[in-house]
């Protein structure tokens, strides 16, 4: 079969066709564009979303076991003094004393704690400008 040449009325038909495809072409990309452009902002209000509760979970979890320092500390001083007392005869002397010792543990340990955990966001966010 023959195909028209440019300046028969057929040859306009098929261009006409052929621009037709085109614009139904384009309005289809044009429509995926938009439903992936949508959900790609989706997908990061999900991850957001998700980061914020991490964060959260975090800093709960670093919350207790800042408690669980400090009570921990308190109970082995108490614990090393009363054992100390019973074995010296020296009934409250030893347990307040290293009850104190205890404290003084605990609160280094949350010390630590909290000068690790600020130290590893600085890292994580990087150098400041």
């Amino acid at each position: 079969m023959r195909e028209p040449e440019p300046g028969q009325p057929n040859a306009d038909k098929a261009e006409a066709g052929r621009s037709g495809d085109e614009r139904e072409l384009r309005a289809r990309l044009e429509a995926l564009k938009a439903d992936l452009s949508e959900n790609v902002r989706e997908e990061q209000a999900k991850s957001a979303k998700a980061s914020s509760s991490r964060e959260s979970a975090s800093a709960l979890a670093t919350g207790m076991r800042a408690a669980s320092e400090l009570f921990a500390g308190v109970l082995v001083g108490a614990g090393i003094g009363y054992v100390l007392d019973l074995q010296f005869g020296t009934k409250p002397l030893m347990l307040l004393i290293f009850m104190m010792f205890g404290m003084a543990a605990g609160f280094w340990n949350i010390y630590r704690l909290g000068t690790r955990s600020s130290r590893q966001t600085s890292e994580r966010n990087g150098p400041k400008a």
